[in-house]
């Protein structure tokens, strides 16, 4: 098992933790859809990171990916601040 076959394992294996945690409350539909979300997500990255290579220029993806792991550090800040 690679590391990205380990690492969805783990993700699919919290995924399920969280739904099954959610049966029976009024979030649960919520859930479901912020999970179908989540995996649409991650495979649109594979897919940008896939033909950001196939372009070969490094400075472009770099400036792309650092823009989103900046909103997305925007977004963990934002939630952690909540508390």
């Amino acid at each position: 098992m690679d590391n990205s076959e380990l690492l969805n394992s783990i993700h699919r294996r919290m995924m399920n933790e969280l739904l099954n945690r959610s049966q029976g409350r009024s979030s649960a539909p919520q859930l479901k859809e912020i999970i179908a979300i989540d995996q649409n997500l991650r495979k649109e990255i594979a897919d940008l990171y896939t033909r950001l290579v196939d372009l070969g220029d490094k400075e472009m993806a770099i400036n792309i990916l650092s823009d989103h792991v900046a909103i997305m550090v925007e977004m963990i800040v934002s939630f952690k601040s909540e508390k």
